[in-house]
């Protein structure tokens, strides 16, 4: 081990700096305002190092220590869409405003200067929350690697994340829809989608092996989804699902026959396209020349048909809220329903459809009211 010399003077500015030479065997400087303070700071150092517990910090920017952490911490370790995600908001968010600082100069204040002023260009709270839990991630490797004493991210202040609302169509509505859905291209997906609250990427993905007519049951096991940057930027490509937990879905008879028609509309589809026809992936649902369906198309149809209905507002992610919806407002098992919905948790389903556990909450109530006044 390194001996620890240290010296103290007073500098130009008034304050104080202590210099030693550190396990690393170099020489490394502590300030403070009175040379008593110095003083501690250096026998603070000395125990560290005579105890082995001596942090020597890193000269590495953020942007050079946050590129070392994506290639060889991050890389192949996470999911496809995850590993996009880190990237762009490292280029675009990170590496602007702090990647020139040293690691060890960073302080709390910065960051929460940095998340300040995200949010005052407009960056939403989800998108600032994640790009704090990616930074948080990054320079936590950093103080498990000995290259930082602690995570100054730790204390920021986040802006609030407002829930998107939800636009769930009534049973009544429902039936509305599919009447005026009825003669669309895309009608047997769409009502597909109100038996299963698939997710869009998974809807479009689905391939005639997820499916067993003879167990009623649909597996969901990947998603089809475009590539936002990397080699594979701008194409339509399977990736392991949200959660990367695959689930089997036990279908019912009217679902079943969804799928049996969508198989005898294929085929007469393929037949007209003849030689053009191209399904590489064996698609359940495709356009009229066996391509993936369009996330723009599919949505553009799904508009046209909510429009009439007088609810411009509802999305194409809302029939899954309307499949989770009515599927407590029926009395589904909350866990069953869950599984179904691919959720890590039950108490994530119930929080986010904690509105249709109100109500039935408010059933059984009723249920129970109805049963004592009997007697």
């Amino acid at each position: 081990m390194t001996e620890m010399k240290n010296s103290v003077r007073q500098r130009a500015n008034g304050t104080w700096e202590g210099r030693y030479y550190g396990a690393d065997g170099k020489q490394h400087s502590v300030y403070g305002s009175t040379k008593n303070a110095v003083k501690d700071k250096l026998a603070a150092k000395r125990t560290e190092i005579s105890q082995g517990v001596a942090i020597t910090e890193t000269d590495l920017t953020v942007e050079q220590w946050g590129r070392e952490w994506l290639d060889n911490f991050k890389a192949n370790r996470v999911k496809h869409s995850t590993m996009d995600n880190y990237n762009t908001y490292f280029r675009l968010h990170i590496v602007p405003y702090i990647g020139h600082i040293k690691v060890k100069d960073l302080t709390t204040l910065t960051v929460q200067r940095l998340y300040n002023q995200l949010e005052r260009k407009g960056l939403s709270p989800k998108s600032i929350h994640d790009i704090h839990g990616m930074l948080h991630g990054m320079l936590d490797k950093a103080v498990k690697m000995e290259l930082l004493r602690r995570n100054v991210s730790c204390n920021c202040e986040l802006p609030r994340v407002v829930k998107h609302e939800m636009y769930p169509l009534s049973k009544e509505e429902v039936g509305q829809f599919m009447e005026l859905a009825k003669n669309d291209l895309y009608y047997l997906m769409m009502r597909l989608d109100f038996f299963t609250g698939l997710r869009e990427s998974e809807l479009i993905g689905l391939s005639w092996d997820c499916v067993d007519f003879d167990k009623h049951t649909l597996r969901v096991y990947r998603q089809f989804v475009r590539i936002a940057s990397g080699p594979d930027k701008g194409k339509m490509m399977y990736m392991p699902l949200k959660n990367g937990k695959e689930r089997t879905i036990t279908l019912t008879t009217s679902a079943l026959n969804v799928l049996k028609e969508a198989k005898r509309k294929q085929s007469e589809m393929r037949l007209r396209a003849g030689s053009s026809w191209e399904n590489e992936h064996n698609m359940i649902f495709t356009r009229e020349n066996g391509r993936f369906v369009r996330f723009k198309t599919l949505y553009v149809h799904f508009k046209a048909i909510v429009k009439k209905m007088g609810r411009p507002e509802v999305r194409f992610h809302d029939i899954r809220h309307t499949f989770a919806t009515l599927s407590l407002q029926s009395h589904v098992d909350p866990k069953t329903l869950s599984e179904a919905l691919g959720h890590a948790t039950v108490a994530f389903t119930l929080d986010v459809y904690g509105h249709s556990n109100e109500d039935m909450k408010q059933q059984a109530a009723d249920q129970l009211e109805q049963l004592i006044c009997q007697y």
